[in-house]
């Protein structure tokens, strides 16, 4: 088997160099590059051509899903894993953003090895004490909003949501690991899906169709 080529993602040095050395100690892994932030993220993954790229959700300025859209844009051929300690927290928007894994930062390096050759093979893989939360978040959907996946996205309910509590686009951005500028492109979205002009009339509109 070819070596897995694997690209880290995270803002403490710590935790990439932690990543390095459990990885390495597998002779099919190498580790061909760091990042600290979104954005480098973009510009290693683009010069180094990894087969996987380990991504953080939680990092200063691109976060983490905004970083996930963009690697999966530019870097269709690398498959992103999220490594992250919040749970399912970012669980749904991950998926739907395009990731091949959600894995939680207390994995052991035997199982972490082991989801980078699955992913590798073209599978993908989920933690297994996230698999009941997964299946609680789509039991709830099926449960008197069967329309909803064909009207907004999970990630546009989550903003649509946030904006009906009166959350203005800086304070949407920091709770969902976004930049302002796609939380904009997001409300845009959901102002043409459901045929309004403004906050108001999308929180209205949410609510007439009972999805708020």
């Amino acid at each position: 088997m070819a070596s897995i080529r694997v690209l880290l993602v995270d803002d403490h040095p710590v935790v990439r160099e932690g990543l390095r050395r459990m990885l390495e100690v597998d002779q099919q892994v190498e580790v061909v590059g760091e990042a600290g932030t979104g954005e480098d993220a973009l510009a290693q993954a683009q010069a180094r051509t990894p087969d996987i790229i380990l991504l953080d959700m939680r990092m200063p300025g691109m976060g983490g899903l905004e970083a996930l859209r963009q690697l999966r844009q530019c870097c269709p051929a690398a498959k992103v894993v999220v490594l992250t300690m919040h749970g399912d927290q970012y669980l749904a928007r991950a998926i739907e953003e395009g990731a091949s894994g959600y894995l939680l930062k207390d994995i052991t390096r035997e199982d972490l090895l082991a989801a980078l050759e699955r992913v590798q093979r073209g599978e993908s893989v989920l933690q297994s004490s996230l698999t009941q939360e997964l299946f609680n978040e789509f039991a709830a959907l099926a449960q008197g909003r069967a329309s909803l996946p064909f009207i907004l996205s999970r990630g546009e309910m989550e903003i649509l949501r946030l904006m009906a509590s009166g959350t203005t686009n800086k304070e949407v951005a920091a709770r969902l690991s976004m930049s302002q500028a796609s939380v904009k492109r997001e409300i845009a979205s959901i102002f043409q899906k459901l045929g309004v002009k403004d906050r108001a009339e999308a929180v209205g509109e949410g609510y007439r169709r009972g999805l708020l």
